[in-house]
């Protein structure tokens, strides 16, 4: 089976403790939870263990109309969302990897800059069907953890679970089936040379 929705991997991860699928993410599992709430933390705790490649994407601010703000920049940039985490970086040139944008201010969840135009480096909760297969056996599993303890109240089934997914507790969660999942992105994104070009510092030294 394609494992492609979130629906999907949450079945995926019932299967492990042995519960029936559910028809919809928005059913009732215990106490009034929705499994999507149950669900979801568990992605977004996961997605925040590594800076995942297939998570992030650079995506073009929107400058707000109106008048100069007081911040004394000319422009007023809204970040589009939903974001998991303010952008890591900004840029105003999207064609160079490399480059990073440091006249800005951030106000507001806004970003103030004199620049024309300007993207940000986004983390942002993705569909599965774009997750790499290390990280889709380690969400299922961890998932699955979640939902031993509070659907099916066994304790040994979760501890059994969390330890596939995560290692042990000196691994910092980031052993087990996850560590495969933080190897792949690791060795799936190349490594950036020193942005040296873009420290003012330097840029007056070498001039």
């Amino acid at each position: 089976m394609a494992l492609l929705t979130h629906l999907d991997i949450v079945n995926s991860a019932f299967a492990l403790i042995g519960a029936e699928p559910l028809q919809d993410l928005d059913d009732e599992v215990i106490g009034g939870q929705s499994a999507s709430l149950l669900y979801e933390a568990v992605v977004d705790f996961n997605l925040g263990l590594e800076p995942f490649s297939f998570a992030h994407e650079l995506r073009q601010l929107s400058a707000v109309d109106g008048p100069a703000p007081a911040s004394g920049f000319a422009t007023v940039f809204n970040v589009p969302g939903p974001l998991l985490s303010p952008p890591l970086w900004l840029t105003d040139d999207p064609t160079d990897p490399d480059r990073r944008f440091w006249r800005f201010a951030q106000i507001n969840g806004q970003v103030h800059s004199d620049a024309p135009a300007l993207w940000a480096f986004c983390q942002f909760r993705p569909e599965p069907h774009r997750w790499t297969a290390t990280f889709r056996a380690a969400t299922i599993t961890s998932v699955g953890a979640s939902f031993a303890l509070s659907v099916a109240s066994d304790r040994n089934l979760h501890e059994v679970l969390h330890t596939r997914a995560y290692g042990t507790p000196t691994e910092a969660k980031r052993g087990g089936e996850m560590r495969a999942a933080i190897t792949t992105n690791a060795l799936s994104t190349p490594p950036r040379r020193p942005g040296w070009d873009d420290n003012p510092l330097t840029r007056a030294w070498r001039g």
